[in-house]
Parts: C-alpha cells; structure tokens; sequence
C-alpha cells in the first residue's frame, strides 16, 4: 500500500514539474520577445559571471589540489586568473561580453560547418546523407561567418529566434503535460 502512495504522489510530483517546465518555457520565450536587449544584457551578466566562479574553482582546484602534479596544478592557476580576468572584463562591460559570447558562437558554427564539410567529401557517407551533410556543414560556416561578420544584429536574431522556439517547445509540452494528467486517487 505505501509503494502504491509513493508511486502515486511521485506521478503526480512529475507531473506537476513538468507542467512547471512548460510554463517557464512560455514565460521565458515571451520575455525573449519583448524584452530581446534586457535579455542579452543578462545574458551577459549571466557570462561574466560564470567566467567568475569558474575561474575561481580552477584557482581553489590549483592551490588545494594535492593529487595532481605541479604542471597540472600550475595550469588550472593560470587558467583560473585567465577566467577571472575575463570575468571581471565582461562584468565591467556588457559589450565586451556580448562580443565574446557572439565570438564563441561564430566560431564554434565555423569549425561544426567545416568538421561537417570535410565528413562529407571525406566518403564516409554516400547518396542523400552525404548530401544532407554537405548542405548542413555549409550552412553552419556561413552562419558563423555572419555571427563573426556582423555579431550585433546577429545576436537580437538568436535571442528572436530562441523566444519563438521556446513558446513553441512550451506550447507543446504544455499540451503533452495536460493531456498526461494523472488521475485522482
């Protein structure tokens, strides 16, 4: 009789965190559409920060550390004030950490398109998949050339862009959570 208690208020606990999810990705992507500057801006505090407290770690990790050898340790200092420093520079200017958020993003679309490119000419796929990969590998090179290109307009774009896909993922997964409503015991 208690497993059967426990399993029921454990369902209606998930359901009830799921419908949470929903609703926060409704909440979220409407923020996303009518506030896109107040948004980056937090975003980029967001970043600044975590920069922070990660460089933080890597400094504690390299002077607590008494497993790893001197080398190991040496790095994660030096990384550690590297994290710090950029921290500090995002924190004190909301640009300077846009720039670097829109930076990472370009590159990263860059190198996934080329990675995509050379798997597609190098044969390990044939037919309609080796032209999907071509296709998509193409299209994140040229979407990280524009982030790189123009990052400003290009970061209001992805805020846009995710606000929609978040009413979107909200929408749906608020109609899934409904219609999984546990029953009442």
């Amino acid at each position: 009789m208690t497993t059967l208690l426990s399993t029921d208020r454990t369902e209606k606990m998930l359901w009830w965190l799921a419908l949470t999810g929903a609703a926060v990705s409704l909440i979220l992507g409407i923020m996303f559409l009518v506030w896109p500057k107040a948004t980056l801006h937090v975003g980029a505090v967001l970043f600044g920060l975590w920069l922070l407290i990660h460089g933080i770690v890597y400094l504690v990790n390299a002077i607590t550390a008494h497993a790893a050898d001197g080398g190991s340790r040496a790095l994660a200092a030096v990384l550690g004030i590297l994290f710090v420093i950029g921290g500090v520079i995002c924190l004190r200017d909301i640009v300077v950490s846009l720039l670097v958020i829109a930076t990472i993003i370009g590159i990263t679309w860059l190198i996934g398109g080329i990675v995509g490119l050379v798997a597609a000419f190098a044969g390990h796929s044939s037919g309609p998949a080796r032209t999907l990969a071509g296709v998509l590998g193409g299209i994140s090179v040229l979407g990280g050339l524009v982030v790189l290109i123009w990052p400003g307009p290009s970061l209001a774009t992805i805020v846009v862009l995710t606000g929609i896909w978040l009413l979107i993922i909200g929408a749906l997964q608020l109609v899934l959570v409904l219609r999984s409503r546990p029953t009442a015991a």
